[in-house]
């Protein structure tokens, strides 16, 4: 094991620019994390965990000399931080999400706000406060339901979800369910951890209750309140779409050669499932009402997880042999799971996929930003960033450079095998040019 990484990300990496982080610690604060933004107007709506900074986004558009009108894509665009940051710079913007649950909410945050919709919302606030738990509500098919909520809690959040349901204007309706939608974490039983939920474990246990859940929720809306005059400030003025398709169909919605440039962060080689870290919110804000919903998802996004699928294309092994040589090597390890070999090679089709989409997308001279981190099976570095950059030099990419934004963590069983390497284990930017 040791000598294949030595041999295979040594001489891998000495063909990019790859620039390291003068903090040497394992973790540290960065713009590729979310949790910079919680104070944001709009951003702090809702915590999206897998969420990166709009100030990133602000200088990669400074950066790249982005003009007022100009066209940016992200591909992936998750809670809607590339887009929300393109309008506040008075771009034109168009995000792809499969997810129906991020999808609204990129939807919410970016979509053009009036003064009447404000005057509008502030009088629903109103009706709000009066609500009362119902006996009878429409409950999610969720199979784990009743241990996700105590049941006053969950009677209550699905009577306020059928009054927010009732609003005529579609604007408000929609902010006060992401209001809804915001606080269902907090409200439950569970936290979102790694690939799922945990029941929380604490010495003093919260009593979510309906009370609690009324505070909650106020909370929320009170925010969205005080952030709307700069929604209404920014709005009116460029055009934003978010779209719910894959951007592997990219080249339907946008002209060839029309792209200024592309922000985005894609899921990562983890075998994580991302329908299931969001299915409380899937299942509760009715984005889905059938398990068969959540495969329909799955088969769509990119195969960053294990649920059952088959490789239809050797492009990935062929584009970049080194793939190919990776494979092999995790085929060969006796790993916790026996599909990751095949998840790994599928996820990098997906990607090498998306990047083709986007290299005929975009204009010459234009740019493509990517956020994205390395992971580890077997003690074997599964370098996510230079396996990119080379298929992106395939493509005819320049690879300006390899940013190092921090390292990250592996599971205390692989910590000891891959300790030698952690400089591999790491969340980079990769910034890339269209000659």
């Amino acid at each position: 094991m040791a000598n294949f990484n030595d041999k295979f990300l040594l001489s891998f990496e000495k063909d990019f620019n790859v620039n390291y982080p003068k903090i040497n610690s394992v973790t540290y604060k960065s713009l590729v994390n979310y949790a910079s933004d919680l104070d944001l107007p709009i951003q702090r709506w809702y915590r999206y965990k897998e969420g990166y900074s709009i100030k990133l986004v602000d200088q990669i558009l400074t950066k790249y000399n982005v003009k007022q009108g100009d066209l940016i894509v992200d591909p992936f665009c998750g809670s809607g931080s590339t887009l929300l940051q393109a309008k506040i710079n008075k771009c034109n913007s168009i995000g792809f999400e499969i997810n129906h649950f991020s999808a609204f909410l990129a939807k919410v945050k970016t979509q053009d706000y009036k003064k009447q919709d404000v005057a509008l919302f502030i009088k629903e606030i109103a009706n709000l406060k009066k609500v009362k738990s119902k006996q009878k509500v429409n409950i999610p098919k969720l199979s784990t339901i009743e241990q996700l909520f105590d049941n006053d809690a969950l009677l209550y959040l699905l009577t306020l979800k059928e009054k927010i349901n009732q609003i005529k204007s579609k604007k408000v309706s929609d902010l006060l369910m992401l209001a809804w939608l915001s606080i269902l974490e907090e409200s439950s039983n569970y936290r979102k951890a790694g690939n799922g939920l945990k029941f929380r474990k604490t010495i003093k246990k919260t009593i979510r209750d309906q009370e609690y859940v009324k505070n909650l929720f106020f909370k929320s809306i009170n925010d969205i309140q005080s952030d709307l005059n700069f929604a209404v400030e920014i709005s009116g003025k460029v055009n934003t779409s978010v779209i719910e398709d894959t951007c592997f169909n990219l080249s339907k919605y946008t002209k060839k050669n029309s792209i200024k440039g592309v922000i985005f962060s894609p899921p990562y080689a983890n075998c994580f499932d991302y329908t299931e870290i969001y299915k409380v919110e899937l299942w509760m804000g009715s984005f889905v009402s059938e398990y068969s919903d959540l495969k329909i998802l799955r088969k769509k996004g990119i195969r960053s997880h294990l649920n059952g699928y088959e490789i239809e294309s050797k492009l990935a092994v062929e584009s970049v042999p080194e793939l190919g040589a990776l494979v092999n090597k995790l085929s060969s390890k006796k790993l916790w799971d026996k599909r990751i070999p095949k998840m790994v090679e599928a996820y990098f089709n997906d990607m090498f996929r998306s990047m083709t989409e986007i290299y005929n997308g975009l204009k010459k001279g234009g740019f493509c930003v990517i956020i994205v981190s390395n992971s580890a099976y077997g003690g074997v570095i599964v370098p996510t960033d230079l396996l990119l950059a080379k298929f992106a030099k395939h493509l005819g990419f320049n690879v300006s450079s390899i940013e190092v934004a921090r390292n990250i963590i592996t599971s205390s069983q692989q910590y000891k095998e891959t300790e030698k390497y952690r400089g591999y284990l790491r969340e980079s930017i990769i910034y890339l040019e269209k000659n």
